[in-house]
């Protein structure tokens, strides 16, 4: 399938998404603006617990509620607003239109059928056709995410793959229907270095063979310098920076941003210990009213205790932070860049 041709609207645009759990008096995600284009990648980015995952299944129409409740938002999809279909119209839109990877593929996996029969049970219920046809097309796939032997793998339980072939399997699944979008969260944990690697490489070619667009959630960065197009960097619930890949890795302005990136090692001989970021992301019941990140940030001030808006640096560069642009806070910053 060839690249499709530009859409008249964006293919995803998220506004003021936020999800709460039981009486839990703040958000655990709050206000959270997403917006991206077909073909794009966008990396959404942060430590565990910072509501990555929870975005990604609100998008799916996968949170568990209770206990977990959409408090606000509109999620809308080519057009149509995600949270006002009804169950009937998400469930054709999921699978088809749509489609996860999920982080541990041994727990999406149905453990008592076939790789074949899983494949070809999504395209029959989007595509229609009969069994034979639908494993003729699960067959297809297994050979596009270039699984050996994919006559022998059809047959197969998720239990007789490696992680790295039932990782395989399961994009093999995402894209059986030929998805407009795929959301795919932190697809390689639970691989080894050169699987990962493999298993990016093919998602960015299947991409571009597809022209799906592609929302990446990871915490990985050298993963977000490798597929990005579009960051959005999560703590804590909210987006404390987004904007162009180039943006963000070039002129980072959260202090968050500037710490995860700090706290990369890089190649060559070591100079001394990694940054860390101390403290740990806040717990659900303990979130502050104000800047989320004020009390792990070395550049917290009073204005802290009210949360920031995402303000616009230009060129589709946004931060949260009362102190950006950093450079004209603080000066010697500048001059030591």
């Amino acid at each position: 399938m060839g690249e499709r041709l530009p859409e008249p609207h964006p293919l995803l645009q998220v506004t003021d998404l936020s999800i709460r759990i039981g009486s839990v008096g703040e958000n655990l995600v709050d206000g959270v603006s997403l917006r991206m284009n077909a073909g794009e990648t966008l990396c959404i980015v942060g430590e565990s617990g910072c509501g990555k995952s929870l975005t990604a299944l609100a998008l799916m129409g996968l949170l568990p509620t209770p206990p977990l409740r959409l408090m606000s938002g509109r999620a809308e999809f080519g057009g149509q607003d995600l949270f006002s279909l009804s169950s009937q119209d998400l469930n054709h839109i999921r699978g088809g239109e749509m489609a996860m990877i999920f982080q541990e593929p041994m727990t999406s996996l149905n453990p008592a059928l076939t790789i074949g029969e899983q494949i070809a049970e999504s395209v029959r219920r989007h595509r229609g056709g009969t069994r034979t046809e639908a494993l003729d097309r699960a067959l297809e796939m297994l050979r596009r995410v270039r699984i050996p032997a994919p006559e022998k793998r059809l047959g197969e339980y998720p239990h007789q793959m490696s992680g790295g072939m039932r990782q395989r399997a399961m994009i093999a699944m995402a894209l059986a229907n030929d998805p407009r979008l795929l959301i795919a969260d932190e697809p390689t944990t639970a691989l080894d270095v050169t699987v990962q690697q493999q298993v990016l490489d093919l998602i960015r070619a299947l991409q571009a063979e597809t022209g799906a667009g592609l929302v990446l959630i990871t915490h990985d960065l050298g993963v977000v310098a490798e597929m990005a197009d579009q960051v959005a960097v999560m703590y804590a619930g909210r987006i404390v920076e987004s904007g162009p890949v180039a943006a963000i890795f070039d002129d980072p302005q959260h202090p968050y941003t500037i710490g995860l990136m700090s706290s990369m090692p890089a190649l060559g001989a070591r100079s001394g210990r990694l940054v860390t970021i101390p403290g740990i992301v806040p717990p659900a019941n303990a979130m502050p009213k104000g800047c989320r990140f004020a009390a792990r940030c070395p550049f917290a001030m009073p204005d802290c205790a009210k949360a920031p808006p995402l303000a616009d640096l230009g060129g589709g560069h946004r931060v949260a932070c009362w102190n950006a642009p950093l450079e004209q806070a603080f000066p010697a910053m500048a001059v030591a860049g």
